[in-house]
């Protein structure tokens, strides 16, 4: 099943390459938050091709007003692109993320980066692979980190409070990134290109792809209130090794 749920992810690769001049774009309801036709053609030739793989499946995705709701049984999660505005500006940082549940577990999880063909895949109890080859999460302190983080563009209340939690963590790091994809965030955290990632605030489809894919690559992910992610809430995400989190959560509590 996985083998065929990469193919299928890899021709999503295919269409977001295709993009040309014109993008179509829309917005959400606000100017941050925006669309474009290639985010509707990717995840609806995933729902469809998916749904040969796993008959009677559900689907929770970002794009539309379908079922926003994890179920029973078997659901993907899907983000056709994680990193939109990146994809709009040319900005080389985007994903396709996709994750298989099996009664509200995460059984799958692929990330495709289709800008750098890099390919990040677990499957629960197999190991995380990059392009083939196994991956694991750093060991390192906070001392010694590369961080990334989110900054809630949807949300811009919390501005404040990210940037003023981040001023901390960079105090104590090596340097602090924004990348714009958390999909891809996770998964480098999880192969050990970052060592800490933090949102304030993150949709499931943002990190469902990429949790397992952490998980199996020995990290860790929680809510900045030390509980674990729940794939029917909007909530916050922290992730890295062990010692890094202890760390992330003592400038935390700090505030």
């Amino acid at each position: 099943m996985l083998n065929k749920i990469i193919d299928i992810v890899k021709q999503a690769g295919q269409i977001y390459k295709s993009a040309g001049s014109d993008l179509g774009i829309e917005d959400k309801g606000s100017a941050v938050n925006l669309v474009t036709k290639y985010d509707k053609m990717i995840q609806d030739f995933l729902f469809t091709e998916l749904e040969k793989v796993v008959p009677g499946c559900k689907f929770l995705g970002e794009e539309g007003d379908d079922n926003k709701e994890l179920t029973d049984g078997f659901c993907f999660i899907i983000d056709p692109i994680d990193g939109t505005t990146n994809f709009i500006k040319g900005f080389q940082h985007s994903a396709i993320s996709v994750a298989l549940a099996k009664d509200r577990e995460i059984i799958i999880g692929v990330v495709l980066d289709p800008d750098l063909d890099n390919l990040f895949y677990a499957e629960k109890g197999k190991g995380a692979f990059l392009n083939g080859k196994p991956i694991h999460c750093s060991d390192c302190d906070l001392a010694h980190s590369l961080v990334l983080f989110g900054t809630c563009p949807y949300e811009h209340e919390l501005a404040h409070k990210t940037f003023e939690l981040t001023e901390k963590v960079f105090y104590k790091a090596i340097e602090v990134r924004r990348g714009g994809s958390a999909a891809l965030d996770i998964c480098y955290v999880a192969s050990g290109k970052a060592d800490l990632y933090y949102e304030m605030i993150l949709r499931p489809w943002d990190w469902a792809g990429a949790y397992l894919i952490l998980r199996e690559a020995g990290g860790y992910a929680l809510t900045f209130e030390k509980n674990n992610l729940d794939a029917n809430k909007i909530d916050s995400l922290v992730c890295g090794n062990q010692k890094v989190l202890e760390e992330f959560y003592e400038i935390l509590q700090s505030e």
